[in-house]
Order: C-alpha cells, then structure tokens, then sequence
C-alpha cells in the first residue's frame, strides 16, 4: 500500500467562532466561503479545497484524518488487504464524500483506536488561498498539509499495523527517559513517512491518549518569519504557547507549539527536512531538538 500523504484533518467543536477566529487571525488560513456554514468550518491553506474540517457537535476533541491515495485501484487494492487481514473498514456516505471533497473513500481505526479515512480524487478548487494574515504560502503539494502524532500504550502493534499493513516506512526512533530516575522505562517515539519526501506523515508516541484525541498535528510555512509573526498573533490573542521556538534533531524543523480550541497542540513550522529515501537509513535521534522547545502544560483548569 501507497500512502501518498495526510490530506485533511477533521475536528468537532462545541464553538465554531472559537475556530474561526484562531484559524484566520492566529494561523492565517483561509475560511472557504464556498464550504462553511453554520455547521462546519472548512479552512483552507493551499489549492486545495480545504485542510481543516470542523464541524459543530458535543464535545472539543480531534475526530479523524484523512489519508490519500494515488487512484481507484489504489483504493480498491487496500480494500483487498483489508480484507484478507479481516481488518472492517467502511464505506463513506455520500455526505461524507462531499464533506470531504473527495470522490471515494473508506473509514477505518487503527490498533490503537484512531479513526482514519483512506481516499483518492480529492475535488478541484477555482478559488485560490489567500491568507487573511498576508502567509505567503504553506509547504504542502506532494508532501500533504503537514503530520500528525497520536499517542498509543499499544505501540508496538500500532507501529507494526502502520508499517506492514499501511505501508509507511521509519524514519527516526526515539527512546526518551523523561524520568529523573534512569531506572525507569523510556518512553518510546516512531515517526514514520508515506510515499513522499516529508520527514514524518504519522508520528505514534507511547503513552494514553489525550482527552482532545491528538497529540498534535503541523503545518509549515515557506519563511523564519511567517513562523516568528504567527507566535506574536498567538501571543497577542491569548493562546497558551506550549512549546518555546525551537529546532527539531530529527526533521530540523524550527518551530513552536500552541493550543488549538480543540485542546491539542498545532506545531507551526519552518524548514523542514525532505530525505531522499532511496539513500536514508532510520535514525534514532538522542532529544527531540537541538535548542528550545521548552514545554509548558495548560494552566489547571
């Protein structure tokens, strides 16, 4: 199986004016007239119709991503693994093609729990991005809109579905001790790339899953400066920075973290590293970053 990249994330809400305004004034992304209304917001950041899917409901939370497929028979063929590995997945509702914007596709969940859409033919979009932040663009094309990072206790038979059935490949392990004491067990980190040249489409970090449902997902940007002028809108409009600006060991990605309204973090990035994966060999980086990156949990509620 081909994954080609991570297309579209969808998240539920209890207040979409909470994501209207952090996804135009704080993240620069676009809200497609064409698609939002009083149930979803869609917001766009490339040619595409649209990145993000939020769509009113009852809790704050992730709900799923989708990832894309080269064609129909890329589909049909993962539809046949599925089923020889008696894997259930399910066919998507027409409603839920046109939501997506999408011609064809399947849910299913991962060992771990994790709802995920495999699709082909994403639809065409005449309306071009247009950042209401003045963002000159995002990373994305052939590398897809960014990644994502659950969160699995199972992580071993989660890394294993991911590898052997949906076919990504490792691309860093890491084994960190986040105690003090060395006697206790490190905490286990895979990032994993699909069939293009960004660093990491999936990342699984061995712990619970958080009640948002992500660790977090991350766009980049084309500039230092477009990543230094989202942390002072962030700042400016109250969003809990989660991590200082830094620089990541394995992607080299600089970057800073910081709350979505859905309670998980949205890494905003520059620089990221593209390997040539004919010729890269799995690393295992010793920390996640060379210089910043300092973490700090949301205030107690």
């Amino acid at each position: 199986m081909k994954i080609q990249s991570l297309g579209y994330i969808l998240v539920e809400t209890k207040d979409l004016s909470a994501w209207d305004h952090y996804g135009q004034e704080v993240c620069g992304f676009m809200k497609h007239p064409d698609f939002s209304n009083e149930e979803k917001l869609c917001l766009k950041i490339d040619h595409e119709p649209f990145r993000f899917i939020v769509q009113n409901g009852p809790e704050e939370k992730f709900i799923l991503a989708g990832l894309e497929l080269g064609d129909a028979s890329a589909l049909n063929d993962a539809k046949k693994i599925f089923d020889e590995l008696n894997i259930n997945y399910q066919q998507l509702s027409a409603d839920d093609l046109f939501t997506r914007q999408i011609t064809d596709g399947i849910s299913f969940n991962d060992p771990a729990g994790n709802l995920i859409e495999l699709y082909h033919g994403r639809l065409n979009d005449e309306r071009k991005f247009s950042s209401p932040k003045g963002i000159s663009g995002f990373v994305t094309k052939d590398l897809g809109f960014g990644h994502v990072v659950y969160a699995a206790l199972n992580i071993e038979e989660t890394h294993d579905f991911y590898i052997n059935v949906l076919g990504f490949g490792d691309s860093d392990i890491m084994n960190l001790q986040m105690s003090p004491n060395p006697e206790d067990p490190k905490m286990k980190l895979y990032f994993m790339h699909c069939d293009n040249k960004r660093h990491h489409t999936v990342a699984i970090m061995q712990s619970p899953t958080p009640p948002s449902g992500l660790v977090h997902t991350m766009v980049e940007v084309k500039t230092i400066d477009e990543v230094g002028e989202a942390l002072d809108r962030a700042i400016n409009n109250d969003i809990h920075i989660s991590s200082s600006l830094g620089r990541h060991m394995n992607d080299k990605m600089v970057s800073f973290y910081m709350q979505t309204p859905g309670g998980f973090d949205l890494e905003f990035g520059y620089d990221g590293d593209q390997p040539d994966w004919s010729k890269h060999q799995t690393t295992s980086s010793p920390a996640p970053s060379y210089w910043g990156h300092v973490f700090t949990p949301p205030p107690a509620e």
